[in-house]
């Protein structure tokens, strides 16, 4: 008797990167942190340019509005080249729209440094570790030190106590969505689709709606949660 999974198998597509060798594997996610924190880099530089406000919710529903449609893009052409092509020449929109929100977050009071302290760390292990390279490992390490590092400027950058609490909070929040994500990518993403990847990680912050309904429509495939007929 095979008893199913409690949850779907991860989606993927045909000559995905854990179909590589690993050299090829831990160079693509190399490749994909570096851009990724050359984008949070850029998120952070389009935050501190003084743009006209339009305001929190406005600002957040455009850039959700462009993630959901870059979602029903991905799902209406996965694993075609069409996709990943529009997807990485979306991401200069993606980030523009998320340095504005970023700008409207700070000026709201929420510590934005967070996401630069996790993503530098990330950036740094992934450049150090050479081919050893580990999700797992590279969560704790990149949480240890950027934790320390937050603790070490926060009275530089003003924060107080709750403050630093809720910057150390999302730091961890992010890191472990990062390192999930990453490694839920490889088997979604081809080599050379690094930049679509990147994309990956801003319109996944989305896919729990979809995973919700798969799960649902899994567990009724499956009889999972279903009392035995008498």
């Amino acid at each position: 008797m095979i008893v199913p999974n409690y949850i779907p198998e991860p989606l993927e597509v045909p000559g995905n990167v854990t179909e590589e060798r690993y050299a090829v594997r831990v160079a693509f996610i190399r490749r994909v942190t570096l851009l990724h924190l050359t984008g949070v880099l850029a998120v952070a530089g389009l935050a501190s340019v003084p743009w006209i406000q339009v305001g929190l919710i406005p600002t957040l529903v455009s850039l959700a509005l462009v993630l959901i449609g870059l979602d029903l893009w991905r799902i209406a052409k996965r694993g075609s080249a069409i996709e990943a092509k529009v997807s990485a020449a979306m991401l200069p929109i993606v980030l523009v729209l998320a340095g504005r929100s970023a700008a409207e977050i700070a000026l709201a009071g929420f510590p934005i440094a967070a996401v630069l302290a996790g993503s530098i760390c990330a950036a740094i292990y992934t450049a150090l570790c050479g081919r050893d390279y580990s999700f797992v490992g590279g969560f704790l390490l990149s949480l240890i030190a950027s934790t320390v590092a937050l603790a070490a400027l926060a009275p530089k950058l003003g924060y107080d106590v709750f403050t630093t609490a809720i910057a150390m909070t999302a730091n961890a929040v992010l890191l472990a969505y990062t390192q999930y994500d990453l490694a839920s990518i490889l088997a979604r993403r081809r080599r050379g689709e690094e930049v679509a990847a990147v994309v990956d990680l801003y319109r996944d912050v989305f896919n729990f709606f979809g995973y919700a309904v798969r799960c649902v429509k899994h567990w009724r495939r499956h009889r999972i949660f279903e009392l035995p007929r008498q």
